[in-house]
């Protein structure tokens, strides 16, 4: 396991400020996030990681986090 910190990312879906833990497990790497906001227009909005539509999201875009992480 290791823990990560995005400060920001370029997303198909957005820009987010990232943190979590990356799992390697079997060759197969899984992402659990402890903290997500999304840059709006008047600043950082913290997502609600229990949502379904922040799961739905966060499952989106992570390709694109594993991609910035390598």
């Amino acid at each position: 396991m290791e823990n990560f910190k995005i400060s920001r990312i370029h997303t198909k879906l957005g820009i987010f400020r990232l943190s979590g833990i990356i799992n390697n497990e079997r060759g197969i790497k899984n992402i659990s996030y402890i903290s997500a906001e999304y840059m709006g227009t008047d600043g950082w909005y913290e997502l609600n990681l229990q949502s379904e539509h922040t799961q739905n999201l966060l499952r989106d875009i992570q390709i694109e986090v594993l991609q910035h992480l390598a």
